[in-house]
């Protein structure tokens, strides 16, 4: 990650915004920006890791009852209503 910071505004819930300044307050935290920082990149982290577990299990699927799937949802979803594109 380069050095470069971009600066943003954001609004928070009280509650959110006072634990990060206790942080800075006790030293455990270099600033609240920081704190956001580390929470935003564990958050990316957890949601990387998720999307990499959902890949592996998609990848084990069985390809003839995900098309079966698919066909019926398609079929409920015109029965509602809904346009379906062919392929989807």
């Amino acid at each position: 990650m380069s050095g470069a910071k971009k600066r943003i505004s954001i609004t928070v819930d009280p509650h959110l915004a006072d634990y990060p300044e206790h942080l800075v307050e006790a030293g455990k935290a270099e600033s609240v920006s920081a704190t956001f920082n580390e929470a935003r990149a564990a958050k990316r982290q957890r949601d990387q890791h998720a999307l990499a577990l959902l890949r592996a299990r998609a990848a084990q699927a069985d390809p003839v009852r995900v098309e079966r799937m698919r066909r019926h949802i398609d079929a409920q979803a015109r029965q509602a209503g809904f346009e379906v594109a062919a392929g989807e």
